[in-house]
């Protein structure tokens, strides 16, 4: 492997600090060059594939050596996994943000086919790194149980949250909440890939905003 341009690579050694806060600055020097890492993973994985992609190239993205690599992450595989539990709570965040207030308004599932789609929640810069951790957890059964310990984390934040939304709305969910989740992130991942395929990744008339409202409407009636 070719060594890395030295100009690129920096130290994780913290910049000034004020008074009072040198204990701290380790700390969140060391949480910034763990974000740094997750950032270029990302972008690397997607463009690359999980198994075409080395440590050295998600070091040289993020300007880092492999000693700052190793100092956060024991393996790549553990790098895979803080990956996924991060991309899964940015996902759970951009929900939540569609959801809030949207089902306040008039026509709320319309109110929330919209905003999840100008938030692009399942949007195509996103797309091949869901894509590249799904197909990873289906072929590696070692990154299996972390991919779906994942998943369940993720259900139990954002299933009080969603039954909480459609409360506020007066309508309560006539299927499995987990079932109604599933539902929704398929129609999001089949609405972006078709778009994508197509090259309008950004299209407004897609798949999720025509059918989202209908889907929602057959999970949910009127509260008594």
């Amino acid at each position: 492997m070719n060594a890395m341009p030295t100009s690129r690579v920096v130290s994780e050694s913290p910049g000034p600090v004020e008074s009072g806060d040198t204990a701290d600055a380790p700390k969140r020097s060391r949480s910034v060059t763990r974000e740094r890492l997750l950032d270029a993973a990302a972008q690397v994985f997607a463009e690359q594939g999980v198994a075409g992609a080395s440590v050295e190239e998600v070091c040289e993205r993020a300007g880092y050596t492999r000693g700052a690599f190793y100092s956060n992450f024991a393996t790549k595989d553990a790098l895979l996994v803080a990956l996924l539990d991060r991309e899964e709570g940015l996902l759970l965040d951009r929900l939540s943000a569609a959801l809030d207030g949207a089902l306040s308004q008039p026509d709320p599932l319309a109110a929330v086919a919209g905003r999840l789609f100008d938030l692009q929640p399942f949007g195509a810069s996103k797309y091949a790194l869901r894509a590249e951790l799904t197909l990873l957890a289906v072929r590696d059964p070692d990154l299996a149980a972390p991919y779906l310990a994942a998943r369940r984390s993720f259900r139990e934040r954002f299933v009080p949250f969603l039954r909480e939304g459609l409360a506020q709305a007066q309508l309560e969910l006539i299927v499995p909440a987990d079932d109604a989740l599933d539902t929704l992130e398929a129609l999001f991942d089949a609405s972006v890939r078709s778009s994508i395929i197509s090259g309008d990744a950004n299209a407004r008339d897609n798949l999720a905003t025509r059918m989202l409202p209908v889907l929602l409407g057959a999970m949910t009636r009127p509260r008594a």
